[in-house]
């Protein structure tokens, strides 16, 4: 506030005809009505907060109510807690459905923005934008920050930052909660953090992330890029707060007798599954359902086709196949492009990795937790596929800046956010299932572990799990209603490769019927078809080649043929010593040895017309007891 509280105090002490209680009510009444627009409130005059504190008096009491009889004020109590809710929602672009939230201050910088900028190897090539015609140098930077975001803060005029208050666990955020900041709020968070600020009484996890080589290397690039963006960026003029970026957290999981009960209600073509064949090295699959070709052009030899992480396909969200809390190992480890998919995406997604890191100050891991939708965010980068093999810090020079952005609205007030690239992060419940010693590694890349078809509750990580994690990750109702007309707004489909079978090593099998069944049951939530373009690899960046024995016989040689005649280069990937065979990087080396009869198309032509629960419990029955690991999971269940 630009006045202190004392000042509203005494503007209710001054209404002698109220009882003292009824004074103190509305001074704090009158306080909490100013913060939740704060951004008004430090234009009004005295004058001005007096007719506001006539409105609140007027609206809480009247002559038939008495705060100091026996029952307090119960009417004044219930619009406190509205306003209370409303004081924490909006303040210059920032909203939140916490019921609390924190001004910070921000400590003293440690560098220059020019010595970051020089320091993360920026250079003038990666400041070209087609959306807004603008070439941007290192030196527009520079006076971007300085003589704009820095004279202008985006919080209430502040040097300050709004975060949700407390924690609630690992992160600021909470199960089922979200919160929304302004493309010039984002920007800012991260020039504060690049000149080495951090947030006092608050150890965020950006900051953190700031302090290792990540500064120096790719990731310090990156948002070096973002900040480019925001000095092109025609919303962020004269002041402008820009769209929105907004994070929302599912809520904890459901459980697994309340997935079954929706499983029971549904057929598995309510998941309306799509397929890409990226880079298989096989024909068209006969009877399979295709992503549309603005999300589907094979791989070449050259360079990428298009997939669901390149982007083409409008409003398809793309599913990074996530750890516990998003980015996974990159704090320590990580410098820039490298380990999986989830580590490669932060790179790409700037606005992602920055409300990754900033929404938590958790130790070890500062990171947002799962599973998380993130809104308006853009992919700055190109060439970066489900394979990585060309993955680099090329510029994409049509990321958008306002030609791609939506209206939506949340609480009554209506945002501008940028639509093309919905972002969800969820994790498989397969982590740490065996050790990852050779003998393991050998017979998991080859879809013959026992610990990969375990069906009983009490297992490490059985097939159950898989499916609600599907489920409760992707369902709508999942997520905070208030959010939720928002989602089915921006969100077109679902983009995935194999998941659960990358870096889990999980059977690629089960994770593609895991998914097909959990996406079956999500789409009720979503009021019809949400979906699923599941995408094919013979070499994806996790786990390469593995992919392949969803294929029937033939079609999985030609695909782990084509892994061991073009395997990926050492930039593309990161697998643990133990994970190679005599030096090879594709499972089995390769070989064809492992592949079974029945492929992909198979199973879909003799499962899409029947019940989600009917195959479910089909898989539970057919590995009960036994484990089959002479034959593939297809083989087994057809």
């Amino acid at each position: 506030f630009k006045r202190p509280i004392d000042s509203l105090c005494n503007i209710a002490i001054n209404r002698t005809t109220m009882t003292r209680y009824q004074r103190l009510m509305v001074a704090v009444a009158s306080a909490v009505a100013l913060a939740g627009a704060a951004e008004e409130a430090t234009e009004k005059k005295k004058g001005e907060e007096e007719s506001l504190f006539d409105t609140v008096v007027k609206q809480f009491f009247g002559s038939d109510h008495d705060c100091d009889g026996p029952n307090g004020c119960p009417q004044v109590t219930k619009h406190l807690r509205t306003l209370s809710a409303a004081a924490s929602t909006s303040s210059g672009g920032y909203i939140t459905s916490r019921g609390d939230s924190r001004a910070l201050g921000w400590t003293g910088t440690t560098r220059s923005i020019g010595a970051a900028i020089s320091d993360a190897g920026w250079t003038d090539g990666l400041g070209h934008f087609h959306n807004g015609y603008r070439y941007v140098s290192a030196g527009d930077i520079e006076y971007f920050v300085n003589n704009d975001l820095m004279t202008t803060p985006p919080f209430n005029g502040k040097h300050e930052v709004l975060v949700p208050w407390p924690n609630q666990g690992d992160d600021q955020v909470g199960p089922g909660q979200y919160v929304g900041y302004s493309r010039r709020q984002v920007c800012y968070i991260v020039a504060k953090t690049l000149m080495g600020a951090g947030t006092s009484g608050y150890d965020n996890g950006l900051t953190r992330f700031m302090r290792t080589c990540a500064r120096t290397g790719g990731f310090g690039k990156s948002l070096v890029t973002l900040l480019a963006s925001c000095a092109a960026d025609p919303t962020l003029q004269n002041g402008g707060q820009g769209p929105m970026v907004l994070v929302l957290r599912g809520k904890d999981p459901p459980s697994v007798a309340e997935t079954r009960g929706v499983a029971a209600r549904r057929n598995l073509g309510d998941a309306n599954l799509r397929i890409c064949q990226y880079s298989d090295g096989v024909g068209d699959l006969p009877g399979m359902p295709q992503v549309p070709g603005a999300g589907c052009s094979r791989q070449q030899y050259w360079g990428t086709g298009r997939d669901f992480m390149t982007g083409g396909l409008d409003n398809q969200a793309v599913i990074d196949i996530s750890a516990s809390w998003l980015g996974g190992y990159v704090l320590g480890n990580a410098c820039g492009l490298g380990g999986g998919q989830d580590e490669r995406l932060m790179v790409y997604f700037p606005e992602v990795a920055a409300m990754t890191f900033f929404l938590s100050a958790s130790y070890p891991f500062p990171q947002l937790r799962q599973p998380a939708w993130i809104l308006g965010a853009r992919q700055f980068f190109q060439d970066l596929d489900g394979s990585a093999r060309f993955n680099d810090y090329k510029l994409n020079k049509d990321v958008p800046l306002n030609s791609d952005l939506e209206t939506i609205s949340i609480r009554g007030q209506s945002f501008s956010i940028s639509g093309s690239r919905p972002f969800l992060a969820f994790m498989s419940e397969n982590q740490g299932y065996m050790n990852e010693d050779a003998n393991n590694m050998a017979a998991a890349r080859r879809n013959r572990h026992a610990g990969q078809r375990t069906i009983n509750s009490n297992d490490r990580a059985p097939f159950e799990n898989q499916v609600r994690a599907w489920y409760g990750s992707t369902a709508l109702s999942s997520y905070n209603q208030e959010v939720q007309p928002v989602l089915k707004q921006l969100v077109g489909s679902l983009g995935t490769g194999p998941w659960l079978a990358g870096l889990w090593w999980g059977d690629s099998q089960m994770g593609f019927l895991a998914s097909w069944i959990g996406q079956a049951l999500a789409a009720e939530s979503w009021g019809g078809r949400l979906p699923l373009d599941y995408y094919i690899y013979s070499d994806f960046t996790e786990n390469p080649g593995n992919q392949c024995y969803v294929h029937s016989r033939s079609n999985c040689a030609a695909c782990t043929g084509k892994c061991s005649s073009h395997p990926l280069p050492s930039s593309a990937f990161w697998m643990p010593g133990t994970a190679f065979f005599g030096g090879k990087s594709c499972a089995d080396g390769g070989s064809s040895a492992y592949c079974g009869t029945n492929g992909i198309e198979n199973v879909y032509a003799a499962w899409a017309g029947r019940g989600a629960l009917e195959l479910w419990d089909h898989i539970q029955n057919q590995f009960r007891y036994n484990s089959h690991l002479g034959s593939t999971v297809f083989d087994v269940i057809m």
